[in-house]
């Protein structure tokens, strides 16, 4: 904190220089040539070469000092320790915070309690750490031209004061317990602090100095106790480093008016620390080094370009970040901060976006603290007269962009892509190494993320990822890319973002359904519906169609999911068009709600899983009060040209009250037959199926009788007949919930020959005769040249065999009866349909 302060009372003992052996000298801290990595190679060379050009000249700068403390060895390794047990004392922090006195004897009274017999350290700690936890920076004061009364008992009585004051009561509390204490009066760089052109014509803060064995140390109870934030309200924030901090260090934002105070081996002239840079506690808690610039507060513009360049080198356990800003108001997209980690060195780029008085801002944290937060190390100023012909931007990175290698192929240095007359969408192109992929999220200024307003994939074609963002309404928007290694199961991670402006989006606004890389990398192409991802069914519309062109070696397969991501049971169906050369696919919703339509892809020649390719939002109102689904078909049903004529619009066939079986009625062509089975607990059910042939219709009838209650599949295949293989694949799937048997049917058994040449029963349609009744037979045999019984293993003539139909009427024996048909000259007859006798 700044602190203009009164004239306080001045020191008469100063610090008596120590002889050290010059051959002990610490190394000189002389900034040595640098190189570093940034991405664009083609600037790289010329950056270097300026960087170390410049701190060549550093060293020959009349203002350059090496730094050094008077004597080392006042922060030997026992006082360091001993420092840090004081300030870490749980019990001295607790009893300090119970004391609530009335009086300075008191509170003296206290201090010599607590002290007797403690380090010095301590000593002077206990007073240190009762001031911070106590006085508050009295900030109207500060900003205000009255200035209070800062003597140690006011201070005391008001708990207020501003750096007279802290010094007074410090001073004060040393005194009355027998610990040496001086004021130190000087300059600081506190709040409020600039980059002076001329030296300040009087001393503007004081702070303190004490004695252990024959060592002077600082104190800075001020700016130990807290901060004022950019609202100028004290905020306290105890900061223990300006309890006895290094002299060495101190030297960057305190200098004493007595040469003596600075605790240093050469002392720094005004001139000198006004071209100091603005270092923070945070640049010696995390071990940072200032390589460039080395010796002054600010920075300029390189030559030739549109912005400035700070290095700094860091431990491997400590990262930074930075920021730009002007009028205290970030510059968006002014900073970008690249991290060489074969050299732990950060390079922070920052370009201003107009003229005027910039401020630089770097802050650091370790690597290993869970926080985000980034404590403040160093501020420099960036003053710039006249822009450069260019302007350029950054957009934010972080980490992960750095550490995975990536790189902004297009647009380059922009933070900002604007949309303006009618553009619907903006394209970021970034190149990855092959094992790191890429996913995007776009977000509007309330951080609400766009539905459907990205897409990412890597473009085989560009060799690089294609980040497609479409905004949904005028505004600003946020276009995040994240990133991780394919090997990694983890989250994806935040690694670039762009800040978008749109104007005069069109409306309808463009959105993307949502892909998956695998759409790209077989090369699939939506045909309709175009820039949307988002179906609207409304006024009574069943179902949603979506068009997907596709390379030949590809297939597709569907699935509808609720709101709750539970799977609609015949609500998809997905299948080849080879008329018009694309896949159809159908998605009905069961009811009014949002639902997801996934379209998963492969290759035919893969013997893996179908995988999610691309997938659609359904927004269903109205839907009709019976709603329409699906049954389950395969690529076959389009191939060979099937029709379902009943059930209409239905993946489920109804079981009627009081009814021994259903019927799934099918047209084909002349050249298919059907069959059919029906499962029940994934167990085929023999004689519960009849495939035949209705000639009046054209069309097939699939008998299924059922003799247990509860969920069955009727599954359906067929095959061409000039197919040499004779075998017959899947084409169809119905669900059956049967609800009740009041009289269960067994079918009669027919043979391969019975559907091959579309032969129908009429009766009886029960497979189990009763043993010597009189039964009427009715069948349809088509083109047969005789037909014939067989009844307890004896051949029947019979004379009902004209026009194709075979009518007769026999009495039943003990044994089976099968019919048969000759179709050839000879003695040859094919068994078409058999009875079982009870």
């Amino acid at each position: 904190m700044g602190c203009t302060c009164s004239r306080a009372t001045p020191t008469t003992a100063e610090p008596t220089p120590t002889t050290i052996d010059i051959s002990q000298e610490q190394r000189s801290k002389i900034k040595t040539p640098i190189e570093f990595s940034i991405q664009n190679e083609n600037e790289e060379a010329q950056i270097i070469a300026f960087v170390n050009q410049s701190l060549e000249q550093d060293r020959e700068d009349e203002y350059f000092v090496d730094i050094i403390d008077a004597d080392p060895e006042a922060y030997n390794k026992a006082f360091v320790e001993q420092r840090q047990h004081a300030i870490d004392n749980q019990a001295y922090r607790s009893l300090i915070e119970s004391w609530h006195f009335e009086s300075l004897q008191q509170l003296t009274s206290a201090i010599k309690i607590l002290s007797k017999n403690k380090p010095l350290i301590d000593c002077y700690w206990i007073i240190f750490y009762w001031i911070i936890l106590n006085i508050e920076y009295d900030s109207v004061t500060y900003f205000s031209t009255n200035r209070a009364n800062q003597s140690a008992k006011n201070v005391f009585l008001t708990k207020k004061g501003i750096c007279d004051g802290y010094v007074n009561i410090y001073k004060y509390l040393c005194d009355h317990v027998k610990l040496p204490c001086k004021i130190v009066r000087g300059y600081s760089k506190g709040y409020g602090f600039d980059v002076r052109v001329d030296a300040p014509s009087e001393a503007d803060h004081v702070w303190n100095a004490v004695q252990i064995n024959q060592y002077w140390y600082l104190v800075e109870a001020t700016w130990g106790a807290g901060i004022l934030n950019d609202q100028k309200v004290f905020k306290r924030e105890l900061n223990s480093y300006y309890f006895f901090p290094r002299p060495e260090q101190m030297i960057y934002h305190h200098l004493p008016e007595n040469d003596r105070w600075q605790l240093l081996r050469k002392a720094v002239s005004m001139k000198q620390f006004l071209q100091m840079p603005n270092i923070q506690p945070a640049y010696f808690e995390f071990n940072l080094e200032l390589i460039y610039p080395s010796h002054q507060p600010y920075v300029q513009l390189l030559p030739n370009k549109a912005y400035a360049l700070v290095l700094v080198r860091a431990p491997e356990d400590v990262s930074l970040i930075a920021d730009l800003k002007i009028h205290d108001e970030k510059v968006e997209g002014g900073h970008q901060v690249i991290h060489d980690q074969k050299r732990d060195l950060y390079c922070c780029f920052f370009a201003p976006n107009s003229a005027g008085k910039y401020k630089i801002n770097i802050y650091a944290k370790r690597t290993t603290e869970e926080t985000d937060r980034h404590s403040s190390a160093i501020t420099l100023k960036l003053d710039i007269e006249e822009m450069p012909n260019s302007v350029i931007s950054y957009p934010q990175t972080w980490k992960v962009f750095l550490d995975l290698q990536l790189k902004v192929i297009s647009p380059l240095y922009v933070h900002l892509i604007r949309l303006e007359k009618g553009q619907a969408m903006a394209e970021i192109l970034i190149e990855t190494p092959d094992d790191v992929e890429l996913l995007g999220r776009l977000i509007n200024d309330e951080e609400d993320e766009i539905e459907g307003g990205h897409q990412v994939y890597y473009d085989a074609t560009r060799h690089c990822w294609a980040c497609c963002f479409a905004p949904n309404a005028d505004g600003m928007f946020k276009a995040v890319i994240m990133a991780k290694k394919k090997s990694d199961k983890g989250l994806y991670n935040s690694a670039v973002a762009f800040s978008i402006d749109a104007k005069d989006i069109p409306k309808p606004s463009m959105s993307y359904p949502e892909t998956w890389q695998l759409f790209h990398d077989l090369h699939l192409k939506v045909l309709s519906p175009i820039g949307t991802h988002i179906i609207r069914l409304d006024d009574g519309e069943a179902f949603a169609e979506i068009a997907i062109q596709t390379p030949d070696d590809v297939e597709l397969l569907g699935k509808l999911t609720n709101r709750e991501k539970g799977d609609v049971r015949g609500g998809h169906q997905v299948y080849y068009d080879r008329e018009r050369h694309y896949w159809q696919c159908r998605f009905a919703p069961n009811s009014d709600g949002i639902f997801k339509a996934d379209i998963m892809a492969k290759r035919k020649s893969s013997q893996g899983l179908y995988t999610s390719a691309v997938a659609f939002k359904i927004a269903a109102k109205d839907i009709p009060t019976t709603p329409l689904s699906y049954p389950q078909t395969w690529q076959l049903f389009y191939d060979l040209d099937l029709k379902i004529i009943a059930p209409i619009n239905s993946s489920t066939v109804i079981w009627p009250d009081h009814a021994a079986y259903v019927e799934v009625q099918m047209q084909t062509p002349d050249d298919v037959d059907l069959l059919c089975k029906i499962m029940f607990n994934c167990v085929e059910k023999e004689n519960q199926t009849l495939t035949q042939f209705d000639h009046e219709k054209k069309q097939w009838q699939l008998l299924f009788a059922s003799q247990e209650t509860g969920l069955h599949q009727l599954s359906i295949f067929a095959r061409r007949r000039v197919d040499t293989t004779k075998k017959f694949n899947s084409v169809a799937e119905f669900d059956l919930n049967v609800t009740n048997l009041d009289n269960p049917l067994t079918l009669p058994f027919t043979y391969g020959k019975f559907g091959e040449n579309h032969c129908r029963i009429y009766e009886p349609l029960s497979g189990i005769l009763e043993k010597n009744a009189v039964v009427p037979f009715k069948c349809v045999i088509p083109d047969a040249k005789d037909v014939k019984l067989q009844i307890d293993s004896h051949w029947i003539d019979t004379e009902g065999y004209r026009d194709s139909i075979f009518q007769t009427e026999v009495k039943i024996g003990s044994k089976d009866v099968v019919i048969y048909a000759k179709y050839e000259e000879g003695n040859n007859y094919d068994a078409l349909i058999k009875y079982s006798v009870h």
